[in-house]
């Protein structure tokens, strides 16, 4: 994917982005999540918070980013990342401050904060059915998820999973992995609890066993957040559901699907946001966003998607979420797949801090 095909799509962006939204399915109803706030409240709220710091996280690094370019004075990147991801930890334990204005997902663009709010939106409706003791089919009930999420064309996601060479192959790619490589393992760590949640609501009946359940992964994403030796370090690598969820693939390969396109346009997304070679951020957002909507272009198969997925590595995921991984299942780094000369030098999340 070149630079001037990526740039190009931006005008097709800007002319859907005044389409009105449909009438279906607002983001007021959808996404409610009423089960999983009322079966696992604590859950409920730390997915919020998580959604919440992702959008700050966003903001401030578009913000330093378009300052770099401005040539002013910014602090560096160690220190800008240091201070923002101490202020986002606090806020994932609950102790958000008031946030500074603009500290949202606007900063994407109007349509680009539709998009990824549906998406959010979406991945609470799944985490809710899969909650919620009263559903007898949960397949059925996600199918229905699916339909609600696709209601809204203009906003939804493909279907099918994206080739994740993308991550790897876009114009701005691994500008985020590369300058700030904590807060980008401070949001995969968030990617492997929303996706590690499901697993005991996928694996383990209502009851006091299933709420245990799902609070041994709050508590091991917790502990992902210590800087400490694997398990207890952030993930080296983006969490996929063939390997951090399979039970929620088994119900509902397209749930799964449709979330993994979530991760990785948020991940792209976030790469933009950090390069200083981009000089207007909703076109480039607008570029990728029709690169994920379009439900043609670039998509792979069910079997690619999980051997790729699992070729990353479980452990560089995140770990299994019900069970400690000490060490690699793999002998080499998943990423190294996608790169022509073999492997290159990367920034890995979850190093020590000076």
């Amino acid at each position: 994917m070149n630079r001037s095909s990526f740039v190009s799509c931006a005008c097709a962006a800007l002319v859907a982005a005044s389409v009105p939204p449909a009438a279906v399915g607002q983001v007021g109803d959808f996404g409610q999540a009423d089960a999983l706030r009322r079966e696992h409240p604590d859950l409920h709220e730390l997915v919020l918070r998580l959604d919440e710091i992702h959008a700050v996280m966003l903001a401030e690094v578009a913000r330093r980013s378009a300052s770099e370019r401005a040539a002013g004075r910014v602090p560096s990147a160690a220190d800008f990342s240091a201070e923002l991801l101490d202020r986002l930890t606090r806020g994932v334990r609950g102790d958000l401050p008031d946030l500074p204005p603009g500290a949202g997902l606007e900063v994407l663009g109007a349509r680009g904060a539709e998009v990824v709010r549906w998406g959010q939106a979406f991945r609470r409706e799944v985490l809710s059915v899969l909650s919620d003791p009263g559903v007898d089919d949960a397949s059925v009930a996600l199918a229905h998820v699916v339909d609600r999420y696709r209601a809204r064309p203009e906003l939804a996601l493909a279907g099918a999973p994206k080739s994740m060479d993308v991550l790897y192959s876009h114009p701005y790619a691994q500008a985020f992995r590369t300058a700030y490589g904590d807060l980008d393992g401070l949001s995969w760590a968030g990617g492997w609890l929303r996706l590690a949640a499901t697993e005991p609501l996928t694996d383990i009946a209502p009851g006091a066993a299933r709420a245990a359940g799902v609070d041994t992964v709050a508590t091991r994403y917790f502990a992902k957040l210590t800087f400490g030796a694997p398990p207890q370090a952030f993930p080296t690598e983006l969490p996929l559901a063939p390997a951090i969820a399979p039970g929620l693939i088994w119900l509902s390969p397209e749930s799964a699907m449709i979330w993994d396109n979530l991760s990785m346009l948020l991940e792209v997304v976030a790469d933009v946001a950090a390069s200083p070679d981009n000089d207007d951020l909703p076109a480039a957002v607008g570029a990728v966003l029709d690169f994920f909507l379009d439900p043609e272009t670039a998509v792979t198969d069910r079997d690619a998607w999980e051997i790729m997925a699992l070729r990353h590595g479980i452990f560089f995921q995140g770990g299994f979420p019900l069970a400690v991984m000490m060490q690699s299942e793999r002998n080499v780094m998943g990423h190294a797949t996608h790169l022509a000369g073999g492997g290159m030098l990367m920034t890995m999340p979850g190093m020590p801090r000076r």
